[in-house]
């Protein structure tokens, strides 16, 4: 697949998965699914995701719950040719998890009816989707959360756009902090990235340490128009690759 284009489309994955050092994978499912399916998905989630997954009231949460953290398993389980049940998650002081022992980093994340893994061997990945709601009062938010550059971009969009720049800004700055597995105390305002629709992602500036920038790839991900998402990764010259979960 080409390398950094956000135009690359999603495909049946293959039955055996082989990563090679330059790859980045990304899987997506959609979490409405069959009853039958979603017990397997349960079926696979350790005790903590279970109770978890238990303490949503609608149940048509726990079953988004249950299916994005059992899609998670059952992904990772295809490249480490292990049982998806049997895999042990641990997570750093800011919550991110990791899989000990292994050189496979991941991040997942959910919003409404689909949620997306993104893998890839010995570099840092953040990956972040999210459903578009109407009605945010986008530029109170951006000024609150967003850096100056940002919020002097969004000014200059059209505001017939805004939304949909807002939430692109969102899910790629989400995506950069997931990745750097710092939580929010890496602050949302010491970074720029590029919010513009239909223009590339571009990690514009970071601080303090302005070189940091360049070490990162970002990319905004094909998703329905309800929907923007985004993966970072750490290193260049990647090749993406898009994989759409099935059965």
């Amino acid at each position: 697949m080409k390398k950094s284009d956000s135009h690359t489309d999603w495909i049946k994955p293959p039955a055996d998965p082989a990563m090679q050092p330059r790859h980045v994978d990304i899987w997506r499912i959609s979490l409405d699914l069959e009853p039958d399916s979603v017990k397997w998905f349960e079926s696979t989630l350790s005790a903590d995701e279970t109770e978890r997954a238990a303490k949503f009231e609608f149940p048509a949460d726990r079953h988004r719950y249950a299916v994005a953290h059992g899609f998670l398993r059952d992904v990772l389980s295809r490249y480490l040719k292990a049982e998806p049940a049997g895999l042990k998650f641990s997570v750093n002081s800011y919550g991110k998890p990791s899989l000990a022992g292994h050189d496979l980093e991941f991040n997942l994340s959910h919003s409404a009816d689909f949620a997306l893994a993104a893998l890839t061997y010995n570099r840092r990945i953040g990956v972040d989707v999210e459903r578009i709601r109407s009605g945010i009062s986008a530029h109170v938010i951006a000024r609150q959360y967003f850096s100056k550059a940002e919020v002097a971009e969004l000014e200059t969009i059209p505001l017939e756009l805004r939304e949909r720049a807002f939430f692109i800004g969102w899910t790629r700055k989400e995506a950069y902090i997931k990745a750097q597995g710092m939580g929010l105390s890496l602050g949302l305002d010491s970074f720029d990235v590029t919010i513009t629709p239909d223009q590339p992602a571009v990690l514009r500036a970071t601080r303090p340490n302005p070189k940091e920038a360049s070490r990162w790839t970002p990319l905004s991900l094909p998703m329905d128009s309800r929907y923007e998402a985004a993966v970072t990764v750490e290193g260049k010259d990647l090749e993406f690759r898009l994989w759409d979960w099935e059965n």
